[in-house]
């Protein structure tokens, strides 16, 4: 029994790093393609959300730390490599290397996938401490986010009301509506995963801590604003 419950984390931590390596490579093909860096790493949390969805099946969570283990090193790799495959994935992962040029010399900067990972290292602690608040917080930082920068996307294209907030100017009312509307049905529907509970006793708790993830992607400046939602939301949760 014991070495079917070790077998399975490991055949699952298996899958997940093979899942974040076939991301890296997507990426640098991609952005070989001609794909904008900005699209690629919005893209990167949707596909992550598989590994997100495997939480609850680990027997032991702390395998989860294989899946973070995989994407520092791969963001290690790409600030440290100069070889073309690693220096088009730090392209990849980084808006301030827009363009693809072989002979240039990786720059040390922290890219934006290291606040990824922190948002996710987060999460999972989170999953760690109370399963049904992290998996929440995992589900909303890889769907509910991207959803928001694709409707603030959407919004400024065709005029709809851009907030010009001092810390992110580029943000709408339409992304944070779809922000607090994906994470409160997703935060719900975690809970109701583990728990059971009906969905209509859990929607005022998990709108208040929608809010607190709007808060946070507002105020706080640059990418930081995700690892500082998954803090916040967290912290409603559990004070609810």
């Amino acid at each position: 029994m014991l070495t079917n419950i070790v077998l399975s984390d490991i055949v699952l931590s298996g899958i997940v790093v093979v899942g974040i390596l076939q991301m890296a490579w997507f990426s640098v093909m991609l952005l070989r393609r001609g794909a904008p860096a900005s699209v690629i790493q919005q893209a990167i949390p949707p596909f992550l959300t598989i590994w997100v969805l495997m939480w609850p099946v680990y027997v032991d969570v702390r395998w989860l730390g294989m899946g973070l283990l995989a994407l520092l090193t791969l963001t290690v790799l790409a600030l440290m490599l100069k070889s073309p495959f690693w220096l088009h994935l730090r392209i990849a992962w980084d808006a301030q290397m827009p363009t693809i040029k072989e002979d240039m010399h990786p720059r040390i900067t922290l890219l934006p996938q290291l606040h990824l990972l922190i948002a996710i290292f987060i999460a999972g602690a989170w999953f760690q401490a109370i399963p049904e608040f992290g998996f929440g917080l995992g589900l909303c930082l890889c769907v509910a986010f991207p959803a928001a920068y694709w409707a603030d996307r959407f919004s400024r294209r065709y005029g709809f009301l851009v907030l010009k907030f001092p810390a992110h100017p580029e943000q709408t009312l339409a992304g944070h509506l779809v922000l607090m509307v994906a994470c409160t049905i997703l935060l719900c529907w975690s809970l109701h995963v583990y728990h059971g509970t009906d969905w209509q006793l859990l929607f005022i708790a998990a709108l208040i801590a929608s809010a607190a993830a709007s808060v946070a992607r507002a105020l706080v400046p640059g990418q930081w604003n995700g690892p500082a939602a998954m803090i916040s939301v967290g912290l409603v949760m559990w004070a609810l």
